[in-house]
């Protein structure tokens, strides 16, 4: 049976709306027309003479249109210290964007930091739009951002973070990662991984475990920081040596490596909570590591409602919150998916009472099971959650400059072909993972990060090539062959360089996460708790060359 007859979402009441209400569920359910990302979609608008100036003159003409007639919203946020503005006709865009991120008043209450008065990205996010596609552009020259006709708050959030992300790395070396970040026994842990491979469930399921604290879910900050010889930690922004040459941002790394003798070559540098600092060379302990410190980025976070199979409990807060496109579902459905909803209830009326377990309790089975149905049944199905009426503040990240050191990178994976469950990975293993970026259903997608702000063809052109090159040429790897090519698009070296620092900074694991083929686990949950067992024990032993198999893993976490 296609899965479309297993749950469906209202219509629209009239053919041109973008957004309307779906089915009861928690404070709202906003279904949007566009479901992901939209058919039009362009990234290179900069390529393109006169094609922005077009836009803007699209969006402000529509806006100038409807003075006096309709709401227009507009509000500034920000994202890691960039300030970000948004200006929207649709009330759900707004709803959730000022929900989503912290405004520059609370950034300042929080951290301490003055924010910048006048932000660095523009975001127009405009429905009923009559002479424009259903479409979103991004311009990386000017920092700007158009969404027409949609209302599918998801792919606003992602384009923006990328856009962010290209800021950070070229003026302040700072990695933006699609991933996931815990904290056990003071060590960080950073999950990186494609959808649909674990990584929200392998974030709150270590969280059972003692001495954790959750820090991110979906987008993490990361800054590799030296040591100073006055016991400081200090990311470098910008250098310039005598002989007039310099480097800032991402390029940093790679000049102090070319340049550690000179021991009089000005640095600007950041400490970790941001303070500004002028420095020499010779002021940083080069004979220290290099660490990576993880920042989280989401006030509330916009996550998917299958939360809920693999973390029960958070059904109660999700309930309690604001819904995206949450599905009416089937009876063929809830037969389907019978095992599963009893498991979840089972968990449900077993958990210690609480106000909301309670209203929950007083509510059948039949009821609670058609509720967990349609929180799992539609993958892209959102919350906007407030993870500290979830977990305990003391073991949340609520300050955005609060730091995080990591100790392991993992990068997620699912396939069932792999015997592989662990192992940890060479550089070039890492590196390729990154390039190739294979996700389940073997679609592409560089960095496991579709939220990236790039020419996806121009990079896409030039892997394949070299992945060709690579299988042609023994001993030849991919990141090899990556690094010795000439031409790469801007976007690509940074990124991958700042993935080059972090491999220096973190132990870097391969998780393939298919524990259910082991015959001796019964269930998901099961699965999942094996796991979390295995993460557990990798966090805490930091194992070098360690190599894991289906027959194997179990010896290691029993």
């Amino acid at each position: 049976m296609p899965p479309e007859s297993l749950y469906t979402f209202p219509p629209a009441p009239a053919p041109d709306l973008t957004e309307w209400a779906g089915s009861p569920m928690g404070v709202s359910n906003t279904v949007t027309r566009t479901k992901g990302r939209t058919v039009v979609h362009d990234k290179t608008v900069d390529a393109t003479p006169g094609l922005l100036g077009r836009l803007l003159n699209s969006a402000y003409g529509h806006l100038s249109a409807m003075v006096g007639q309709r709401a227009v919203y507009q509000h500034d946020v920000m994202i890691h210290g960039i300030r970000v503005r948004a200006t929207s006709n649709s009330h759900h865009l707004n709803d959730f964007w000022v929900e989503n991120w912290y405004s520059p008043q609370e950034w300042q209450a929080l951290t301490g930091q003055v924010p910048p008065s006048e932000p660095r990205v523009r975001v127009y996010a405009l429905h009923g739009v009559k002479d424009e596609p259903e479409a979103a552009y991004y311009s990386h020259d000017t920092n700007t951002l158009a969404f027409f006709n949609t209302s599918y708050y998801g792919q606003l959030k992602s384009w923006v973070l990328g856009a962010v992300g290209r800021i950070l790395a070229a003026e302040y070396g700072i990695h933006s990662i699609h991933g996931a970040c815990i904290e056990k026994s003071g060590k960080g842990i950073l999950y990186i991984a494609p959808t649909g491979t674990g990584k929200s469930t392998s974030s709150y399921g270590l969280m059972s475990y003692a001495k954790t604290r959750f820090h991110s879910d979906d987008w993490v900050y990361v800054r590799y920081t030296y040591a100073t010889r006055d016991g400081r930690r200090v990311f470098v922004v910008r250098a310039e040596g005598a002989d007039g040459s310099e480097a800032r941002g991402y390029r940093v790394y790679r000049w102090l490596e070319q340049h550690e003798k000179e021991a009089n070559a000005r640095l600007t540098a950041m400490t970790l909570d941001n303070q500004e600092r002028t420095l020499r060379l010779a002021d940083l302990n080069l004979t220290e590591p290099l660490e990576a410190h993880a920042y989280t980025s989401e006030k509330v976070f916009y996550l998917r409602t299958n939360l809920a199979e693999s973390f029960p409990l958070a059904m109660c807060e999700i309930l309690a919150s604001k819904e995206e496109n949450v599905p009416d579902v089937s009876g063929t459905f809830l037969q389907q998916n019978r095992q599963t909803l009893q498991s979840v209830l089972r968990e449900l009326r077993s958990a210690r009472d609480g106000d909301q377990l309670r209203l929950l309790n007083r509510r059948s089975d039949t009821e609670l099971a058609e509720i967990c149905g349609r929180l799992i049944a539609f993958d892209n199905a959102r919350s906007m959650l407030d993870i500290s009426k979830v977990l305990p503040r003391a073991r949340l990240y609520s300050n955005p400059l609060e730091p995080l050191r990591l100790a392991a990178v993992m990068l997620l994976k699912r396939d069932a072909d792999d015997p592989t469950v662990l192992a940890h990975l060479s550089l070039d293993q890492f590196m390729e993972r990154l390039l190739i970026g294979e996700t389940p259903d073997k679609k592409r997608e560089t960095a496991y990060n579709a939220y990236r702000a790039v020419d996806d063809k121009a990079e896409r052109a030039l892997i394949e090539g070299l992945e060709r090159q690579a299988s042609s040429s023994p001993g030849s790897t991919l990141y090899r062959l990556f690094s010795e090519a000439d031409g790469k698009p801007a976007s690509l070296d940074e990124e991958f360089e700042l993935f080059r620092v972090m491999y220096q900074t973190t132990r870097c694991y391969g998780l393939n996460t298919v524990l259910q083929k082991d015959p001796r686990v019964r269930d998901r949950r099961a699965a999942v708790g094996r796991t979390m067992a295995l993460i557990a024990r990798t966090v805490d032993e930091e194992p070098a060359g360690i190599h894991l198999s289906l027959e194997s893993y179990s010896k290691y976490i029993d």
